[in-house]
């Protein structure tokens, strides 16, 4: 299976209203040819470097964190709303 060189470079950007705390993964080539993802919380923060990795397999685990990522804000969305309607409920009860 060949290298792609697109790779190097390839972003995504994780779910959220806050900047400050949103995840981004982005690809870099290494000195040593292989790739590396760059894990960040918010812009000024270090990353947390996974690798080396294939170009393909550095893509693949951006795609499936950034997927995981969307999928946790949801649910964490749906509980929020979902608490937020039974306390208007249970408030609505008392009156």
């Amino acid at each position: 299976m060949p290298e792609h060189t697109d790779a190097d470079g390839y972003s995504k950007v994780g779910p959220g209203p806050m900047v400050a705390i949103r995840l981004k993964w982005t690809v870099h080539r290494g000195d040593d040819d292989q790739f590396y993802v760059h894990e960040t919380i918010g812009e000024q923060s270090a990353p947390v470097v996974s690798g080396p990795m294939t170009s393909e397999a550095a893509v693949h685990f951006v795609d499936a964190h950034e997927h995981e990522a969307h999928r946790r804000f949801e649910e964490l969305r749906s509980e929020i709303a979902g608490r937020s309607s039974l306390a208007e409920f249970e408030r609505k009860g008392e009156a």
